[in-house]
C-alpha cells in the first residue's frame, strides 16, 4: 500500500502541498483533478521521488522513496518527457525495461503492434511524432509490470483509437495493480469515476457525484465560473 504521511511542499511562501495524508489502495484507478498550476505534478513528483517533500514521508509498505526497490515498483509516465533521440525505439525499450525486474518484452511487442508502432522501433526516436513517442512510453509503462503505475496527463496528444485502447487496458490492469492518473478530461472521469480526488489549496479531497458535477466543482474551486461570467459580459459589448 502506498502511504503519504503529513507531506508538505512549499515554493517560497506558496504552500503547494499542505500536510497531505492518504493511503492508496493496492488495486484500482485513482484520478487526481484540479486546475492548472495547483500542484498535481508536484504531488506526483514527490510520490516517485523526483522531488523531495519539505515535511512528511512517503512509503510503499516498508520501503522509502529513496530505496531502489521502491523505485522498481513504480513506473512514472510524466506529461513532459525527454527521449534520447539518437536511440532507436527498440534500443530505448530494452534500456528502460532492463531497469524493472518483472518487465516483459513480450508484452511490449504486443503493445507495440496494438498501438501501430512496431515498424517504427528500428528508427531513431528523433523521427517519432509526439503521438508516437507517447505510445512508446505507454507501451513501456504497461510492459514494466510494476505494482503501481503513475501517469500525468497520459491521454494528452493521443488519437481516439489509442485513447480508447489505453483506457480499456488500464481497466484490466487495475484489477491487479494500482494506477494513479492526473487528468482533466471528462471521458477519463467518466471511465474511472469510483475514486476521484480534487487537489485544491494544497489539500486532497475525495469527490462524489457524476463526472459533470465533479467538473462543476473543479470550476468553482478554480474560480472559473466568475471568469466565464466576466467573459460573457465582455463579449456582449463587442
Amino acid at each position: 500500500m502506498l502511504s503519504v504521511n503529513n507531506v508538505c511542499k512549499r515554493f517560497g511562501d506558496f504552500e503547494v502541498i499542505d500536510n497531505i495524508s492518504i493511503e492508496f489502495s493496492d488495486k484500482g484507478v485513482t484520478v487526481i483533478v484540479g486546475i492548472n498550476g495547483i500542484g498535481k505534478t508536484t504531488f506526483l513528483n514527490i510520490l516517485v521521488g523526483l522531488l523531495e517533500a519539505d515535511e512528511g514521508e512517503v512509503y510503499l509498505k516498508n520501503l522509502k522513496v529513496s530505496d531502489k526497490e521502491y523505485k522498481e515498483k513504480i513506473y512514472y509516465l510524466p506529461s513532459d518527457f525527454y527521449l534520447p533521440e539518437y536511440m532507436t525505439g527498440k534500443e530505448y525499450a530494452k534500456f528502460i525495461l532492463s531497469i524493472y525486474p518483472n518487465s516483459s518484452f513480450d508484452i511490449f511487442d504486443k503493445c507495440s503492434r496494438l498501438f501501430g508502432i512496431e515498424n517504427a522501433l528500428k528508427k531513431t526516436l528523433e523521427s517519432y511524432s509526439f503521438g508516437m513517442k507517447k505510445k512508446l512510453q505507454i507501451a513501456l509503462a504497461i510492459s514494466a509490470c510494476t505494482p503501481i503505475l503513475i501517469g500525468d496527463e497520459v491521454f494528452s496528444g493521443l488519437d481516439f483509437e489509442t485513447t480508447y485502447l489505453v483506457k480499456e487496458i488500464f481497466s484490466i490492469l487495475a484489477r491487479k495493480k494500482k494506477i494513479i492518473l492526473v487528468s482533466h478530461e471528462e471521458e477519463i472521469l467518466t471511465k474511472f469515476s469510483n475514486d476521484i480526488l480534487l487537489l485544491n489549496k494544497g489539500k486532497l479531497t475525495k469527490m462524489s457525484g457524476t463526472p459533470s458535477e465533479i467538473i462543476e466543482s473543479i470550476k468553482t474551486a478554480g474560480d472559473l465560473d466568475s471568469k466565464i461570467n466576466k467573459l460573457a459580459k465582455y463579449f456582449k459589448t463587442i
